[in-house]
């Protein structure tokens, strides 16, 4: 009797596809296996899956350029945003205020940050139940970078909005929607008020009078101003956010690692690092290609984008042993959670503060936490992954 070998389909990826963000690492695995140098003929976009390929390429800024944007789709202006720019522009945007961003300039917001995570957590605690998305996370981010920025307090949750509109992606669709763009040009406007009311005579000692300065000098134009506050606006906000709720999120998935974290704090930084390796925020960013690149086989050509997918990069069993496993105590600092090369996340060191801090927090006033896995809602965007919702339950205090 003949045997019939049922054959699956070759395997596809599609960032706009609202079904691959609830479980993208299937996918991604079947990527590093079958296809590292994928291919996406409906979008016309190459992607790169495994560890070596993707921390090399974001490396090579000669070849694979952020010129073009650090998005799948194409730019829309050419604005010199630090994220969108190559040396010698971005050696001289970066310069400028990376100095803002060590470990030892954010250290001094670690009270400011404390204080804020307690009085969002204090309303909840009676009731056994808390949003740590909508009710804390969602807030505490935006609240330090309007501080840095110096924007008032009353103004957090509508920039939020604003912000959170710009990276949201509809089904399918390869553009930025309408709503935006809207968005974009919102903040822009906003940018643009807030620095008039400066140069009226509204002086404020932050990071915005200190490009103004810039600008002041001819160091800067005035867009590019404009694209700092824009960049570490959404920055700033959008993946410490979901990095706090896919921290909380991993750790109820993971009782064990919980229980292990809560028996010895010290272990904190290592799950930060776990979770950003694991299931971090920051699913992909886009490059484009200066030349042909033959890779396994296959050949980018010159002016294609390709898309790094750093979380599946981070997942590859070639880089991690047991990679698809979460274990706290690996403590894998080479992960790119936070990209690599020269376009590392500038604020690795404020996101890293702001998680560790929430997370102490919380873990302090809530104990032992569940979460409500019915209540939880997914954002979608093809380079972002984290929830817009994750109601938590604890013992009311």
């Amino acid at each position: 009797m003949a045997t019939t070998t049922l054959s699956r389909e070759p395997v596809n990826y599609d960032p706009f596809d609202y079904a691959l963000h609830d479980d993208p690492y299937p996918v991604y695995r079947r990527l590093r296996d079958e296809a590292p140098v994928f291919h996406n003929k409906k979008f016309n976009f190459w992607a790169l899956s495994r560890y070596e390929d993707c921390a090399n390429a974001a490396r090579d800024f000669r070849t694979f350029s952020s010129a073009q944007g650090t998005s799948l789709e194409d730019l829309k202006a050419q604005v010199e945003y630090l994220i969108n720019t190559d040396p010698p522009v971005h050696t001289k945007l970066r310069h400028l205020i990376s100095n803002l961003f060590t470990p030892q300039q954010v250290a001094p917001l670690e009270d400011a940050v404390r204080q804020m995570a307690r009085e969002l957590l204090a309303p909840h605690l009676a009731t056994g139940r808390i949003d740590i998305i909508g009710d804390f996370a969602a807030k505490l981010p935006m609240a330090i970078i309007c501080r840095l920025l110096g924007f008032p307090r009353e103004d957090e949750d509508m920039l939020r909005a604003w912000t959170d509109s710009v990276v949201h992606r509809e089904e399918g669709k390869f553009e930025m929607p309408d709503e935006g763009m809207h968005a974009t040009l919102k903040l822009y406007d906003y940018f643009n008020q807030d620095m008039a009311k400066r140069a009226e005579g509204q002086t404020r000692e932050d990071i915005i009078a200190m490009l103004m300065q810039a600008e002041a000098e001819g160091r800067l134009k005035h867009d590019d101003v404009v694209g700092y506050i824009y960049i570490l606006s959404i920055a700033g906000n959008e993946t410490t956010t979901k990095l706090i709720g896919n921290i909380c999120y991993q750790l109820h998935k993971h009782p064990d690692q919980a229980a292990l974290l809560r028996s010895d704090m010290a272990l904190l930084p290592s799950a930060i690092e776990e979770v950003m390796r694991f299931d971090g925020p920051t699913q992909m960013m886009a490059r484009t290609t200066t030349r042909d690149v033959s890779l396994h086989g296959e050949t980018i050509p010159a002016g294609a984008k390709v898309a790094l997918i750093f979380t599946s990069a981070n997942r590859d069993e070639r880089k991690y042993k047991d990679a698809e496993s979460f274990d706290i105590r690996r403590n894998a600092r080479d992960h790119l959670g936070f990209g690599g090369g020269l376009h590392a996340c500038l604020g690795a060191a404020l996101a890293r503060l702001e998680a560790k801090v929430a997370m102490e927090e919380i873990i302090a006033a809530l104990g032992h936490f569940e979460v409500d896995e019915s209540g939880l809602d997914r954002m979608h965007s093809p380079s972002v992954r984290g929830f817009t919702h994750v109601p938590l339950r604890f013992d009311p205090k």
